[in-house]
């Protein structure tokens, strides 16, 4: 008799994956009456999952070259996929942002904005073009460290990578969809004078007109996925470490001199890619 279990042809990426996808899938039932075509929310996400059982099930036995890609590479693809989707279901649940509260309790600890008086206390062109192009380093960070373990072949190691990036980013998207902040972008002035004439300026704000997700500054992301990158190419890949460490202390910079983040979403971000750094490898043996 043949004998097939789905458990075991799933990766510890599908887990996480398949577990956003059912979790934001079931809040969208819960709270439909605040979310503006939940129907397609579900029924898309429920095709995903199928999807995704399906790519793993025939992933058993042999798959064509570019089927294997899409079945290694999709985990990590789901990060501006989710990203991009994220804006609505952070208001399902609370139909409000946090924003006042955050920049309260940075009141309170730094006796003002850190994402304010950062630029103008160093209103340095260079350094605003320095850390705007660490911002702008964000995805490179992501595809870059796994990019490279993958076309070494180092296949165990970039699974275990790609499970801390796509689980770090999971958890902040169910953050948002509790406790949504928008940021000092949506808050407060734009950067002008001389630093918004950079080249690099310019660009990323000009992108984040169209691509940037409202509800998500807190914790940050950006941070959370770059430090936990940081600290996996340091352990796995020095070479690309010694590339990746600078921008991504320049990205935790970055975030909040650009207003793009409050200094608290940054903080809280570090801090989570270092605890899931910890975590990660744990429970990716638990679900292997």
């Amino acid at each position: 008799m043949y004998d097939f279990n789905i458990v075991n042809v799933l990766r510890p990426s599908d887990w996480i994956t398949i577990f956003y996808l059912a979790a934001t899938g079931v809040l969208a039932c819960i709270f439909h009456k605040s979310l503006r075509w939940w129907g397609i929310y579900v029924v898309s996400h429920a095709g995903a999952i199928c999807g995704l059982l399906l790519l793993a099930v025939i992933s058993k036995d042999f798959l064509p070259l570019p089927l294997q890609v899409l079945r290694d590479w999709y985990p990590i693809a789901t990060i501006p996929i989710f990203y991009l989707e994220i804006p609505p279901l952070t208001q399902m649940a609370v139909q409000r942002y946090f924003d006042d509260r955050i920049i309260e309790y940075e009141q309170r600890l730094f006796n003002g904005q850190p994402s304010i008086y950062f630029s103008e206390h160093f209103p340095s062109r260079g350094l605003s073009e320095l850390l705007h192009l660490c911002y702008f380093s964000y995805y490179p960070i992501v595809f870059g460290l796994v990019g490279v373990l993958y076309f070494q072949g180092r296949y165990e190691v970039f699974h275990k990578v790609v499970f801390g990036e796509v689980l770090t980013f999971n958890l902040c998207l169910i953050w948002y969809i509790f406790m949504p902040v928008m940021g000092p972008r949506y808050k407060f002035e734009r950067i002008s004078g001389r630093l918004a004439d950079g080249l690099l300026f310019k660009l990323i704000h000009m992108i984040l007109s169209g691509a940037s997700s409202k509800g998500t500054a807190f914790p940050s992301s950006h941070c959370a996925i770059g430090v936990i990158v940081v600290l996996y190419a340091a352990h796995y890949h020095p070479i690309v470490f010694t590339i990746l460490c600078p921008f991504g202390v320049g990205l935790i910079v970055g975030t909040v001199y650009g207003r793009f983040h409050y200094a608290l979403d940054a903080i809280l971000g570090t801090v989570l890619g270092v605890v899931v750094f910890g975590v990660a490898p744990y429970l990716y043996r638990l679900l292997l």
